[in-house]
């Protein structure tokens, strides 16, 4: 058996112990016979050989009573554990965790709420402008005051295009190093820009300012993207990002590109020929990525004119394009739905927030006119006034009462909060749309973690 994650512990059994499977496991056959397994609550994967599927799923059938080689190995990933294990409980202390921890902190920041884009999808209104000092100096004293606190500091550059406002950028990472450099926590950053101002100059700054995560949307080969993600002046930007990303993979540092692709039932046609246009320019760095992401109709002028996927099939359809990019020798972002806590979505996580650049304080990023959604403002003083009313909506949910959530095996992976703006519309705690196609998820992130062990592309990180 071949593991693809999660360290082994050893296990110690007693005489009377009775080895069970896992509430949480998953099982997915390959076209050969191979058997994946994983478990999202120890987020262990495995491939097990035709040879010997037969075997693995006889234990993890009947149990045992006793752990011989084989059984001990699924044991120590936790596949098989004690029948008395009550895993309600231990899919609950996962959420009471996460939910806890003052040490991780993700700040999400508006630093302008204009755009040098008009997508035709886009759901924000650009009233706003570039941040305020004011908010730039209360988020400072925010992080200060919680410095001794922190293990991890994680920030998102977000908009409109943050690009725009690159000096905002500067002024507070420059802070957030000095800071984590005063009471030692870990800091990092990403960002989500259309690229269209992302030349080599900008990303040797961006990643010098701990900048290592980048996520930029392309929506087809030239003449489709065109269409979609226009200047505002109407002119196509495919050319200039692509060159832009060209350059950037001629960089000598260590990072990671997520390449997202938004797709409706106009553009999916196409996108095929752009993945194989991706794969032809970047299939040979490991830092690129690409995913595949559905649109929908996110409040935006021109929703009724979209000509979107069902949601029951959207799933589908990301996940055939993924396999196509696996086929073609691109890497995708698929697989975090596997994890412990790899669904929860950070508008549910206590210890994240969405900083508009008048320093209105939200959860979600696509909510921002919903009125539940401005949970409060940053303060000059470095407090964060919160509407605990409205914070609640967002952070509490009835996952340990839900009879669907606690018997679900994708229970420690989204813990109920896939999406906590669909369960305050509606009421109900929404399943991830991957969950219906579980087995094809499973055998496309296992042919992903094939693919990149086999491929071992390695990146000498220089920020000199």
């Amino acid at each position: 058996m071949e593991p693809f994650s999660t360290i082994p512990k050893e296990v110690k059994s007693d005489v009377n112990d009775r080895w069970v499977a896992s509430r949480f496991n998953i099982l997915s056959h390959e076209e050969n016979g191979d058997l994946y397994i994983c478990n999202t609550y120890t987020g262990a994967f495995l491939r097990v050989p035709q040879a010997h599927a037969n075997k693995i799923k006889n234990i993890l059938r009947s149990g045992c009573d006793e752990l011989d080689d084989t059984a001990k190995i699924l044991a120590n990933y936790g596949f098989l554990i004690k029948s008395n294990v009550d895993e309600f409980k231990r899919a609950r202390i996962l959420h009471e965790i996460k939910g806890r921890n003052p040490e991780n902190m993700y700040l999400i920041f508006l630093v302008t709420e204009q755009c040098n884009f008009r997508c035709t999808y886009c759901y924000e209104n650009f009233e706003k402008g570039k941040m305020s000092d004011d908010v730039i100096e209360g988020v400072i004293k925010y992080v200060e005051k919680r410095g001794t606190q922190l293990k991890n500091l994680n920030v998102h550059w977000f908009g409109g295009e943050p690009l725009l406002a690159l000096d905002v950028i500067e002024k507070l990472s420059n802070q957030f190093l000095l800071l984590s450099e005063k009471y030692n926590f870990k800091f990092r950053a990403g960002i989500t820009t259309n690229g269209f101002l992302l030349n080599s100059d900008t990303a040797t700054k961006l990643l010098k300012l701990g900048v290592d995560n980048f996520q930029i949307t392309i929506d087809g080969p030239e003449h489709i993207h065109d269409q979609t993600r226009k200047l505002v002046g109407g002119q196509g930007t495919f050319k200039r990002i692509f060159n832009n990303l060209k350059n950037l993979s001629c960089l000598g540092y260590d990072f990671q590109v997520r390449i997202r692709v938004n797709f409706d039932k106009s553009n999916e046609p196409y996108i095929r020929d752009l993945t194989k246009e991706l794969s032809e320019t970047f299939s040979n760095d490991g830092r690129f990525h690409v995913n595949y992401f559905p649109i929908g109709r996110w409040g935006g002028p021109n929703d009724e004119d979209l000509d979107i996927f069902d949601t029951k099939i959207r799933a589908k359809v990301a996940l055939s394009l993924c396999e196509d990019a696996l086929n073609q020798g691109l890497s995708t972002t698929l697989g975090s739905i596997l994890q412990p806590g790899g669904y929860v979505c950070y508008a549910a996580d206590p210890n994240s927030y969405v900083i508009g650049s008048d320093g209105t304080l939200y959860k979600c990023t696509v909510a921002l006119y919903n009125e539940k959604n401005k949970i409060g403002k940053v303060e000059k003083d470095g407090n964060f006034r919160i509407d605990i009313d409205k914070f609640a909506l967002w952070v509490m949910n009835d996952e340990s009462e839900d009879e669907g959530c606690k018997k679900c095996f994708l229970r420690p992976s989204c813990q109920g909060s896939a999406c906590p703006l669909i369960r305050i519309e509606t009421g109900k705690a929404p399943c991830p749309p991957e969950k219906q196609y579980i087995k094809q998820v499973v055998r496309v992130v296992g042919r992903q973690k094939k693919f990149i062990s086999e491929r071992k592309i390695k990146v000498t990180k220089s920020y000199s």
